[in-house]
């Protein structure tokens, strides 16, 4: 059996400049989450677009959005999947 973790291989600092951050404009982005070969994900363009979307109308929207300095994060529990369960913003 082969178990591939996705938050991992996502997260290699000998593919990624600075692995654990959030880098809209990485460029390359030799990423793994819509998968690769004749396994590419499908809705992978509309993935993307959506998120260009959502991303520039909530910014233009919220200029001063900021993640709370004083917040504590809480993981997600899970060995599928890496996160946190909220992420507290000021405005």
């Amino acid at each position: 059996m082969v178990t591939v973790w996705m938050g991992s291989a996502n997260r290699d600092e000998t593919q990624f400049d600075r692995p654990d951050e959030f880098v809209v404009d990485r460029n390359p982005n030799p990423h793994l989450s819509f998968g690769n070969g004749i396994h590419f994900c499908l809705g992978a363009p509309l993935a993307r677009l959506e998120s260009k979307i959502v991303l520039s109308a909530v910014l233009e929207r919220l200029p001063n959005l900021r993640i709370d300095p004083n917040a504590t994060l809480e993981f997600i529990p899970s060995t599928g999947v890496y996160g946190i369960k909220s992420l507290p913003v000021l405005l």
